[in-house]
């Protein structure tokens, strides 16, 4: 199985559904599945991810260590995942439009079953921040994780909105 092939997909409906909610909107949305950098730990990882979009990813660049924004995850129950994705992909004014029932919960059910067949194995964690990070109003993410011996695969999930 092709799992680069199936994160791709992934970040393929992350893409046109994060452009579908900034349409006709004042707010960004911007939806990603990344690959978290290779670290010890979690996170360290998540830390190494939030020192780098605060240097490379923001308009003025922020020296800002990890620990200042007191990272923390806990485990996240997968059953909680399609409600999650419903809320993120018809967020905005624009999507609420989309047909509700059998729409939505095919749309969401065809991301989640590609997510599966990339991330099953992972563990999933929610991330949190304290203060909550700079770059978005509102926003979600999701750390997967699956450690095979001393090598550790990590992807984030993140939704966010910012202006």
């Amino acid at each position: 199985m092709n799992y680069a092939l199936n994160v791709d997909h992934c970040r393929g409906f992350l893409d046109a559904l994060s452009m579908l909610n900034s349409e006709a909107s004042d707010l960004c949305a911007t939806y990603e599945l990344l690959r978290l950098p290779d670290a010890p730990d979690l996170l360290t990882a998540l830390g190494m991810r939030v020192e780098e979009y605060g240097l490379n990813g923001v308009g003025a660049a922020r020296d800002v260590t990890a620990p200042l924004w007191q990272i923390s995850v806990a485990p996240y129950d997968r059953a909680q995942l399609p409600a999650l994705c419903q809320r993120w992909f018809f967020s905005s004014k624009h999507m609420q439009t989309a047909p509700p029932g059998h729409f939505r919960a095919c749309l969401v059910q065809a991301f989640l079953e590609a997510l599966e067949m990339s991330l099953g194995e992972f563990a999933v964690h929610a991330v949190t921040m304290t203060p909550p990070i700079w770059y978005a109003i509102n926003w979600n993410e999701l750390a997967f994780e699956r450690t095979n011996g001393r090598e550790s695969e990590r992807y984030l999930l993140h939704f966010s909105y910012s202006d």
